[in-house]
């Protein structure tokens, strides 16, 4: 496993719109993700119990990679629920972050980029109060789409996920960025309440937005907007 390196990251939002009208093959970028939060879409393959209720989740990404090497890129994942744990109470023996390295530079003649193995991510967290459950997260079979329409936007993964003593897994798609389908409004009490609004996807916001060509859907569990089919996906 080779050791972090230099960041370096770009990810040109929108493009992909912009290649469906223009109908102009780009030439493959290298291989890479979206630095930040992506949304991830969990559909259940085999588990039963608390490790196997996952819908959707925030897991931050980022690669690592030294430039003009010719190396291919590292990859590191780190699933909210073991970030929100950092700094707190998190045991300094175990890491919440997960380490892969990609096969190659650019991607291969699929348009794919592949990172087949990660190192196991795990901590003590309190999903209630006043109680705490060790985790863990490992990642495996990666697939990071490579074209030039959607460097790094889409991908999927297998999620081996353990919660005590019980374990499932999951097919995972990621979708960059992540962004929350609900806003905050007054009840007729005026108090300050948060209501589930699916057109949030749809709409272009300052900063960071969802390429619009993605299809894309109101997950009902977590009001995460998720990607709404497989990579590469793009809508007619």
């Amino acid at each position: 496993m080779k050791t972090h390196r230099a960041l370096v990251w770009m990810v040109p939002l929108g493009c992909a719109a912009w290649l469906g009208a223009c109908g102009v093959e780009q030439p493959a970028p290298q291989c890479t993700v979206g630095r930040g939060d992506h949304a991830v879409r969990y559909t259940l393959k085999t588990g039963t119990g608390a490790c196997a209720r996952k819908t959707a989740e925030i897991v931050g990404a980022q690669v690592f990679r030294e430039p003009g090497s010719g190396v291919p890129p590292s990859l590191v994942l780190k699933p909210k629920p073991l970030a929100d744990n950092e700094g707190k109470d998190a045991d300094p023996t175990h890491s919440v972050t997960s380490l892969g390295d990609f096969t190659t530079e650019y991607p291969t003649q699929e348009r794919v980029c592949e990172v087949p193995e990660m190192t196991e991510a795990r901590q003590v967290v309190s999903p209630e109060p006043g109680t705490t459950v060790e985790v863990s997260y490992r990642w495996s079979g990666l697939r990071i789409q490579g074209q030039a329409a959607i460097p790094g936007t889409q991908w999927t993964a297998e999620l081996t996920y353990t919660e005590g003593d019980c374990t499932a897994t999951y097919e995972a798609v990621g979708l960059f960025p992540a962004i929350k389908c609900e806003r905050q409004e007054k009840d007729a009490d005026g108090k300050t309440i948060t209501v589930r609004d699916p057109r949030i996807c749809e709409q272009p916001r300052p900063g960071l937005s969802i390429d619009p060509a993605f299809p894309v859907s109101c997950d009902e569990s977590t009001n995460l907007c998720v990607l709404d089919g497989q990579p590469p996906v793009l809508k007619p």
